[in-house]
C-alpha cells in the first residue's frame, strides 16, 4: 500500500539524519530546498503587483525553523527588484544574533547585505513593538519554533505570537504553527493560528490528528529527497484517494452475485431495526453481493417490511439469544460465498445476547466487523476475547465506545486517540476503527492510517450502522481486513462530504448515506 507519511516530531529528526547520510547532502541543501519551496507557495498566496512592493514579514527563531525563514527572506528579495513591484522583506530575530548557530547561522550570514531585507533583531522587544513592526505587513511567515518544542511558549516568543495572532493578515506558518505541539497538535500556552502551514517531507501528527489545531491549509514541501518510513517503528499514514482507488476496482463483466461476496449481519431487535437496515443498504451500496441480516423474531418481521434486496432470517424466537442462536448464525455463516460478518448495531443487551456475541467474536471463522452494542456487550472484556480470535477482527467504536473497551473515561480517549487506539489494537489483536473526525484505522503492530475527512454531516444517529455495513461489504468482496478497514471509513467520509453537499449538514440523515457511498465507489472504481 502506498500512502503519504504521517511522522512524529522524533521520526521526522531521524529522517533528516538519515537522509544526510544516505544522500550525502548537507543539511544546507535540505534547509534550501524547504525554503525555495516556501517562498513559491508565499509568491501563490501573495503573488507581486505593480503598484506597489508586497511587503512580507518573516518572523525567525535560533533553530532550523528560523533558518528556513532566512531562505524565504533571499528567495523572495531575489524575485524582483522592489521598484518593478517585488517583495519588501523585513526579517525580525526573535533570538538574539550570538544564539543563531549551525545552518541557521550560514543562511543569515548569506542573507545579511542583501539589497531589499531588513533584518531587525527584536529579541528584547514587547508584544506592543512586535505589533508595531507587523502593522505594514500583507504577509508574515511564522518561522519562530519549529518541531521541537517541549515546554509552553514564554517571553519573546509569546510576545511575538500574540501579536502575529492579533494581525488579521495573511500568515503562513513555517513546518508547524509556533507554540502548537507537532506531536498531540495542542498548544503550548499559546500558538500562532496559522492560514497556511508548510511542513517539511511529510505530514506531523500534531498537524492531522486533531482538526481542531491551528493550523489551516496544510501543504506539504517537498525535500528532494525520498521519504521512506522509519525502520523498525509505528508509522502513520494520510489516507488519500490515490492509495485507496487500486484496492476498489471496477465489477467485471462476468461478476454476479456471489462472486460479489455475502455478508451476514447480526443486527437490529425490537424498537432498533433502522440500525440492522442501514448496515444493510450500506453494505449493498457499497458493492456486496448478497446480504442477509440476522435478528430476533420480532427484529425479522419488522426488518421484512423493511428491506427489499436484503434476505433476513432469525437467531432466536424471543427478544434475546438463547441456546440455539449460535448454532443458527453458524448455519448462515457456512454459505459458501459468505465472507464477512458485521455484529452489533440495534442488537439485544441481555445475557443471552451477551454470551452469543463473545462465541462469534471468538470463534467465528470469517473476518468479522463489530460495532456498537457488540462492543458495548463485551466491555472491558473485550481484549481477552478478541486475542486469539478464529480470524481477523475489527473494531468500530467511536470516543464513548473505546473508554468501556479500556475502562478510561471518553475525555482520557479524546486526550490521547491515537495512544488508546494503538494500546487496545496491540492487547486484542483486533484492528481498531476510533471514529470521529480524522478517523483513526489501527493495527495491531501499531500502524496507523488518519482519515482525512471532518465532515458535520456525519454527526447524525445511524452513521456509524452505515459504516460498518460498508467495511462488511468490502471484507465480503475479499478485501483484506486492513483494507477494508481502511477503504472504509475513506469512503463513508467522502459520502458524508456528498450528502452534506446535497443536504446541508444539519439536515443530512443516515439515511442519505448509503446512496453517497455508492456515488463516492462508483468516482473511486472508475476505469
Amino acid at each position: 500500500m502506498t500512502f503519504p507519511l504521517v511522522l512524529s516530531s522524533a521520526q521526522m529528526r531521524a529522517f533528516d539524519a538519515a537522509a544526510t547520510a544516505r544522500t550525502g547532502l548537507p543539511g544546507l541543501i535540505l534547509m534550501e530546498n524547504a525554503g525555495r519551496g516556501l517562498a513559491d507557495l508565499a509568491r501563490q498566496r501573495c503573488p507581486i503587483q505593480a503598484d506597489r512592493p508586497r511587503v512580507v514579514g518573516i518572523a525567525c527563531g535560533a533553530g532550523n525553523n528560523g533558518g528556513d525563514g532566512f531562505v524565504v527572506a533571499r528567495q523572495l528579495a531575489s524575485s524582483l527588484p522592489r521598484a518593478s513591484g517585488g517583495y519588501d522583506v523585513r526579517v525580525w530575530l526573535a533570538a538574539p544574533r550570538v544564539r543563531i548557530s549551525g545552518d541557521a547561522a550560514v543562511m543569515l550570514r548569506a542573507l545579511d547585505g542583501l539589497a531589499g531585507v531588513s533584518v531587525v533583531d527584536l529579541s528584547s522587544a514587547s508584544q506592543a513593538d512586535w505589533a508595531g513592526a507587523l502593522a505594514p505587513v500583507d504577509v508574515v511567515v511564522d518561522a519562530l519554533l519549529g518541531t521541537g518544542l517541549r515546554d509552553d511558549v514564554r517571553g519573546v516568543f509569546e510576545s511575538a505570537i500574540a501579536a502575529i495572532n492579533a494581525r488579521a493578515t495573511l500568515t503562513i506558518a513555517v513546518d508547524v504553527p509556533s507554540g502548537l505541539d507537532a506531536d498531540t497538535g495542542r498548544p503550548r500556552g499559546i500558538a500562532v493560528r496559522a492560514d497556511v502551514t508548510a511542513t517539511m517531507g511529510a505530514r506531523k501528527l500534531g498537524l492531522v490528528l486533531d482538526p481542531a489545531a491551528t493550523v489551516g491549509d496544510l501543504r506539504v514541501i517537498d525535500l528532494g529527497v525520498p521519504m521512506a518510513p522509519p525502520d523498525g517503528e509505528a508509522t502513520a499514514f494520510w489516507i488519500d484517494e490515490a492509495g485507496v482507488r487500486p484496492w476498489l476496482p471496477p465489477r467485471a463483466s462476468t461478476a454476479y452475485k456471489g462472486t460479489a461476496g455475502h455478508l451476514i449481519v447480526v443486527a437490529g431487535s425490537a424498537g432498533k431495526t433502522g440500525a440492522a437496515w442501514l448496515t444493510a443498504r450500506a453494505a449493498l451500496r457499497a458493492g456486496a453481493g448478497l446480504v442477509t441480516v440476522a435478528s430476533t423474531a420480532a427484529g425479522q418481521i419488522a426488518l421484512d417490511a423493511k428491506v427489499v434486496e436484503a434476505m433476513t432470517a432469525r437467531f432466536t424466537d424471543g427478544d434475546d439469544a438463547d441456546g440455539t442462536s449460535h448454532a443458527a448464525i453458524e448455519t448462515l455463516l457456512g454459505a459458501p460465498s459468505v465472507r464477512g460478518l458485521a455484529l452489533g448495531p440495534g442488537i439485544p443487551t441481555g445475557v443471552g445476547m451477551r454470551g452469543l456475541v463473545t462465541r462469534l467474536a471468538r470463534e467465528a471463522k470469517v473476518p468479522m466487523v463489530i460495532d456498537a452494542d457488540g462492543l458495548n456487550l463485551l466491555g472491558e472484556r473485550a481484549a481477552d476475547v478478541l486475542k486469539g480470535a478464529a480470524a481477523p477482527r475489527i473494531v468500530t467504536p467511536h470516543p464513548g465506545e473505546m473508554g468501556r473497551l479500556i475502562a478510561r473515561s471518553t475525555a482520557d480517549v479524546q486526550a490521547d486517540r491515537l495512544g488508546c487506539a494503538r494500546a487496545f489494537a496491540a492487547a486484542s489483536g483486533a484492528i481498531v476503527v476510533l471514529k470521529g473526525p480524522r478517523t483513526l484505522v489501527v493495527t495491531p503492530a501499531g500502524q496507523a492510517f488518519v482519515n482525512p475527512a471532518v465532515e458535520p454531516a456525519l454527526g447524525t444517529a445511524g452513521s456509524g450502522d452505515v459504516l460498518t455495513g460498508v467495511v462488511g461489504a468490502l471484507l465480503a468482496q475479499g478485501l483484506a481486513p486492513i483494507e477494508a478497514a481502511v477503504a472504509g471509513v475513506f469512503l463513508h467520509g467522502r459520502a458524508g462530504a456528498r450528502a452534506g453537499k446535497t443536504h446541508g449538514a444539519p439536515g443530512t440523515i443516515a439515511s442519505d448515506l448509503p446512496e453517497a457511498v455508492a456515488a463516492v465507489r462508483a468516482t473511486l472504481s472508475a476505469s
